[in-house]
C-alpha cells in the first residue's frame, strides 16, 4: 500500500513538472502569425494625367504576417479602396460631385519591428505589388473606365502595435503608396503619357496573434 502511494505521489509530481515545463515552453515561444483588419482614409493626389488632386476615399485593409525573427516580419496585404463622392474642381468656376473608380491594392513586403516592451512595437515597412482600378462608366465616376486598369505599385511607411495581454491588440499604420500606370492605360493617361498616382493612407484597427 505504501509502495502504491509512493508511486502515485511520484506520478503526480512528474505530471506537475511536465505541465510547468510545457507552460514555460509555450510562454517562451512567440506567436509567429498575426492578422490585422484596419480602416481609415486614403488620399489620391499628384496625378495630372488622370485624377484630380486631393481626392479622399475610405480604405478597408486586411493583412497577414509571419515573424521570422523578433525584428523581421514578412507581410501580405489586400486593400479595397471605397470611393466617396465629393466636390471636384474641373476648371475655373466648375465644380462637380464625382468619385473615383473602386480600387484594389495587393502588396507583399517586409516589416522591421522594434519591440520597446511587451506591449508597444513600432515598425517601418515597405513592399511592392499592384493596384487595380476597377471598371465603371457611371456618370459620376472620374475617370470613367470601360475596362479595369492594373498598375505596378510600391509602398512604404511606418506604424505601431499595442498588444494587450491576450492575442488581441491595436494597430495604427501610415502608408505611402505609388502606382505606375502605363502610358497606354485608357483613362489613366493623357496624350500617351501617364503620371505616377500617389496615395497617402492612414488607418487604425485591430490585430490578432496566433
Amino acid at each position: 500500500m505504501r509502495l502504491n502511494a509512493t508511486a502515485v505521489i511520484f506520478l503526480l509530481s512528474a505530471l506537475g513538472s511536465a505541465s510547468v515545463a510545457i507552460a514555460q515552453e509555450e510562454s517562451s515561444s512567440p506567436k509567429r502569425f498575426e492578422a490585422s483588419v484596419l480602416a481609415g482614409f486614403q488620399a489620391l493626389n499628384k496625378n495630372d494625367t488622370a485624377l484630380p488632386d486631393q481626392i479622399t476615399n475610405v480604405p478597408a485593409v486586411g493583412t497577414i504576417s509571419y515573424s521570422f525573427t523578433r525584428n523581421w516580419v514578412a507581410e501580405g496585404e489586400l486593400a479595397w479602396v471605397i470611393p466617396v463622392e465629393q466636390d471636384i474642381d474641373r476648371g475655373p468656376g466648375l465644380t462637380q460631385k464625382l468619385k473615383t473608380p473602386n480600387i484594389l491594392a495587393y502588396q507583399a513586403g517586409v516589416r522591421a519591428d522594434w519591440p520597446v516592451n511587451a506591449t508597444w512595437t513600432p515598425y517601418l515597412a515597405a513592399g511592392a505589388g499592384a493596384v487595380t482600378f476597377l471598371s465603371n462608366t457611371d456618370a459620376n465616376r472620374f475617370p470613367a473606365l470601360k475596362d479595369p486598369q492594373t498598375a505596378f505599385a510600391l509602398n512604404f511607411g511606418a506604424g505601431t502595435f499595442y498588444h494587450f495581454a491576450g492575442p488581441v491588440g491595436l494597430r495604427a499604420d501610415y502608408r505611402e503608396l505609388v502606382a505606375f500606370p502605363s502610358d497606354s492605360a485608357t483613362g489613366l493617361s493623357t496624350a500617351g503619357s501617364a503620371d505616377p498616382i500617389w496615395m497617402e493612407r492612414g488607418s487604425l484597427g485591430v490585430s490578432f496573434r496566433f
